[in-house]
């Protein structure tokens, strides 16, 4: 019985020893230095197809066509908007209450473009005789400029449009050199616009709700003189939005203060030419 016993317990023995050198060895411990594991196989940069590159390529050109057709028309626009405010025809606003609101021929009185027109218009001899000098030249600029136009077929071209609005900022430049007084009485004596008139307000807008009327004419923003529609609408962006800002405007023959918060004013407007 006990020699069966020690049969058994040695055939028990040898099968738990080889057991155990049958299972698998167990993973190696991570230490500090460790290798790290190796890098992932790389993938080399597959260029495009032929075709999608041309598609791509061709989309791209479309855009920048698009883009360069839209900054021309804007500076038509732009250069169409400069060139009636500073048009030769006169206008003045109705007086406010008939309904309308809209401009209606002054006279044509006092146009010229001469050193003699604008001393009538009140400027001082010396400075009327300097700002006929820049006038004159600015003048000559222009001819040149069109002459060169029609000889090498741009005319009313977007370059056109472009050099052109450069010679007449030249003489919205004046007005740092002569003063706002001055600007306005030479704005006049030339021919140009120099008020910007409130043709009409939008519903439920600052301008309703603080008091704007059509046939206004807006004389200052924020202390500042205005003399351009473009000007007020790059008044209004200045500033913190919402905060109240004096706006100085004329009401048949009188002037009034009113106070209406920074941003859109919401209202529509036209453009007079009005002696100072």
């Amino acid at each position: 019985m006990l020699r069966n016993l020690l049969i058994l317990a040695a055939v028990l023995g040898i099968g738990i020893f080889l057991g155990y050198a049958l299972l698998p060895a167990p993973p190696p411990a991570v230490t500090g230095n460790a290798a790290p594991p190796p890098p992932a196989a790389y993938t080399p940069y597959q260029p495009a197809e032929p075709e999608t590159l041309a598609a791509l390529q061709q989309q791209l050109q479309l855009a920048r066509a698009s883009r360069e057709q839209l900054a021309a028309e804007l500076e038509v626009l732009r250069s169409r908007v400069e060139e009636l405010e500073a048009g030769d025809t006169d206008e003045d606003v109705s007086p406010t209450g008939t309904g309308n609101g809209k401009p209606a021929p002054e006279p044509t009185e006092g146009t010229g473009t001469s050193v003699q027109s604008l001393i009538d218009a009140g400027i001082a001899p010396d400075q009327a005789a300097w700002i006929q000098a820049r006038l004159d030249e600015i003048d000559l600029q222009q001819l040149y400029l069109r002459d060169q136009a029609t000889r090498e077929g741009w005319l009313n071209k977007p370059r056109y449009h472009k050099e052109r609005r450069q010679q007449l900022d030249a003489v919205t430049g004046l007005r740092s050199d002569i003063g706002d007084d001055a600007y306005d009485r030479m704005l006049y004596s030339i021919g140009r616009t120099n008020r910007v008139v409130v043709r009409d307000t939008m519903v439920n807008s600052a301008a309703e709700l603080y008091g704007l009327l059509p046939g206004d004419r807006i004389i200052e923003y924020d202390g500042r003189r205005v003399f351009s529609s473009e000007e007020l609408n790059t008044l209004v962006t200045q500033g913190d939005a919402g905060t109240m800002t004096l706006l100085k405007i004329e009401r048949d023959g009188a002037y009034h203060d009113l106070y209406l918060p920074r941003g859109p004013l919401g209202i529509r407007l036209a453009t007079a030419r009005v002696r100072p």
